[in-house]
Order: C-alpha cells, then structure tokens, then sequence
C-alpha cells in the first residue's frame, strides 16, 4: 500500500482536512471504507473495496483519493486505467459526507485528481459516466466536456493533449482500422472494463444504438467470479476491446455489447 499526503487546509469553521492519495493494495482503507460508502449500490460498493483490497491489481491501476478530518474519511474520489498499451482511465465515485459538504472538499479532491491525471499518468484519456449539471460545472474548468457538444449535463470525456476535443473524433480514432478483421475472444477481466463500460458505451449512445436497460460489464465480471456464467472480451488482433458475451449458467440469454462493426 501507497499512502502519499497531497494537500491539507483549514475549512471556514476550522477543521484541518487532509487529502491523501492511496494506492492499492490497502486492505486498511478497503475494510474502514466500507461504514462510508454502505449507502450506495451493491455493484459500485463491490467495486470499492475489490479495487482498493488490490483483487484486480493484475490487470488494473486505480488511485484512490481520500478527504480526513482527525483520520476519519470524509470524502472520496477514484480514477483507475488497464494495464495495456495506451488505456483510458474511468473517473468518479466522487462522495462527501453530508455534514462536511460546503467546505470544499469536492473541488479539493478533484484538484488533486487532475494534477495527478494531467502529470503522472498513462491513459490517453478519462471519461465520467455520469455528469449532472454541478458536477459538469466543477470539472470543465479542468478539461471536462460532454460527450454531446454544447449538452448542458451528461456523461463526460477528458482528453489528454494531443488527443481530439471532441469525444466524436476521438471514437473514430480509436476504433479505426480495429474491424476490420474478425475479433479474438478472450477470458473477461478488469484489464479493459474502462475501454468497454466508458468508450463502447458512449460510443453506442452516439451512434444511438444503446441497449435499454445497458448492461454492466463490471457487473457481469462479477456475476462470472460467483461462478453464474463465463465471460469473454472480444478483441481486435491490434489487442483492442471491441465487446464482450456473459453466458450464463442458468440458460437465460447472453448478454453484452459490441461495436456495430465488429466481426466475431
């Protein structure tokens, strides 16, 4: 476990919050965590404490960064990529206890997240997968957009320099010459969750081929660990994530999502 100290200061009614940056594996963060965050999804909340216990640290970088108050955690913001050649990262879970809001801890975490993004990291680009009309206020200063030009809210990208403004172009970029030919199967992990439940998702939201309900990725991956069903990511043979299958056990009906223009 990595825990580096990145900022401190003083809140109007003078509390000395401290934020830090952790690195799993941190099964100490994993466990205290856990009383913080019980309220939301069982699929995010999973997420959480696997990604901070360090269970995918195989095949995938996650940062986790946290606000205290006298050690007590306060707020929390994470980002995590894949670790394969030019990743994405996927940003969010972003919380504030309810009595230390209007102290600015979120914009604080965020400052630390997009000095860490924009200085020390691989991925080529992150994305959001939710942006409500504050949340969006907060992190375009920083290089947010939506992926729909000119939206007022939605979900949202960042790129590195050098990569396209618009999320448009930069799907185009990034599928481009990859379906041609016919994709790869492979076992399903979390090395390129980011890429599917982010860049294919959004990509099928602009191409207005969205499934209703969509399905989760992550979530299958899960449903695949408690042994309900076996998954594959299907790749391109440049090794670039184009969809995947969840076949599940019982016999109810495969799902998943794939590029329009993939051949399997």
């Amino acid at each position: 476990m990595s825990v580096t100290v990145v900022d401190q200061y003083s809140t109007h009614s003078g509390d000395v919050v401290t934020i830090k940056l952790v690195i799993p594996p941190a099964p100490d963060y994993a466990r205290n965590i856990r009383g913080f965050i019980a309220w939301i999804d069982a699929e995010n909340f999973r997420s959480i404490t696997s990604r901070l216990a360090g269970h995918f640290h195989d095949v995938s970088d996650d940062r986790y960064f946290f606000a205290e108050i006298d050690g007590e955690i306060v707020g929390q913001m994470w980002y995590g990529w894949g670790r394969h050649d030019q990743p994405v990262a996927n940003f969010g879970q972003v919380f504030v206890a309810t009595r230390h809001r209007k102290k600015g801890i979120a914009e604080r975490l965020f400052s630390a997240f997009s000095k860490h993004y924009f200085d020390n990291s691989p991925p080529i680009a992150a994305f959001c997968t939710t942006g409500t009309d504050w949340v969006v206020n907060i992190y375009r200063p920083a290089g947010f957009r939506t992926i729909v030009p000119n939206a007022p809210c939605g979900p949202l990208y960042c790129p590195k320099p050098g990569q396209p403004e618009t999320f448009d172009e930069f799907a185009d970029n990034f599928y481009r010459g990859h379906c041609t030919g016919r994709a790869q199967a492979i076992a399903g992990t979390m090395q390129y969750r980011h890429e599917i439940d982010c860049v294919l998702k959004f990509t099928l939201i602009r191409k207005g081929l969205l499934p209703d309900p969509f399905p989760s990725f992550q979530q299958a991956y899960f449903d695949h660990c408690d042994g309900k069903g076996d998954l594959v990511v299907f790749l391109s043979t440049q090794q670039r994530p184009l969809g995947w299958r969840f076949t599940p056990n019982d016999d109810s009906a495969p799902r998943g999502t794939m590029h329009p223009e993939c051949k399997i």
